[in-house]
C-alpha cells in the first residue's frame, strides 16, 4: 500500500476537520482550520493511501512558520492507518517544509499521556523543554454539569533543532 503526502490548502478544510474528528476526542471545525490556514506562515499536508483505485485519507498535519521557528500545530492519523509510518511521513513533510524556509527550530505540544506521539517525536530527535500543567482536557474522564473536567492532562512542550 503506497502512501502519498500532498499539500492541503483552504479548499481541504472540511476534510481536515473530518479527519481531526476521527483522530482526537475534541474535533476542530472546518472554520477553525480555515482560520488557522489563513494565518501568515501556515501550511498543511494530507496523507492518503489508495484502496481499490480510490485515494483514502489517512492523516494530516498543520504547521505554522515564523520568526525562525515552526510550530507543529496538529498532526493526526486515522486509527486504521496508525503504526504503518503515516505519522513519520507527515512529520518528514513538515521537517522538509521547515528546512526549505530556513527554519531553525521545530516546536510542538503533545499530551503527556499520548505515549505513541511522544515515542514518535522522541525518535525524530525532539526533546522535552517544558510542561503546561492541565493544558488538555482528559478525554476519558467525566465532565461535570458545569463543564469542568474531573481531570486534565499536562502538555509536554518539545523542540527539535534543524541546525546542522
Amino acid at each position: 500500500m503506497s502512501l502519498e503526502i500532498s499539500p492541503a490548502g483552504t479548499g481541504s478544510c472540511a476534510l481536515l476537520a473530518r479527519l481531526h474528528g476521527l483522530c482526537f476526542s475534541e474535533a476542530w471545525t472546518q472554520d477553525a482550520f480555515a482560520s488557522l490556514l489563513a494565518k501568515p506562515g501556515a501550511f498543511s499536508f494530507l496523507a492518503s493511501t489508495e484502496e481499490s483505485g480510490q485515494p483514502m485519507p489517512a492523516g494530516f498535519a498543520l504547521g505554522r512558520a515564523g520568526g525562525g521557528e515552526c510550530e507543529i500545530v496538529t498532526l493526526g492519523v486515522v486509527p486504521a492507518r496508525r503504526n504503518v509510518g503515516t505519522a513519520t511521513a507527515l512529520l518528514g513533510a513538515i521537517v522538509a517544509r521547515a528546512r526549505s524556509l530556513c527554519i531553525e527550530d521545530l516546536l510542538l505540544e503533545v499530551a503527556a499521556d499520548n505515549t505513541a506521539a511522544l515515542a514518535l517525536y522522541r525518535s525524530a530527535a525532539f526533546i522535552a523543554v517544558g510542561r503546561r500543567k492541565g493544558y488538555y482536557r482528559a478525554a476519558h474522564h467525566p465532565v461535570h454539569e458545569d463543564g469542568a473536567h474531573e481531570d486534565r492532562v499536562d502538555a509536554i512542550i518539545m523542540r527539535r533543532s534543524l541546525l546542522p
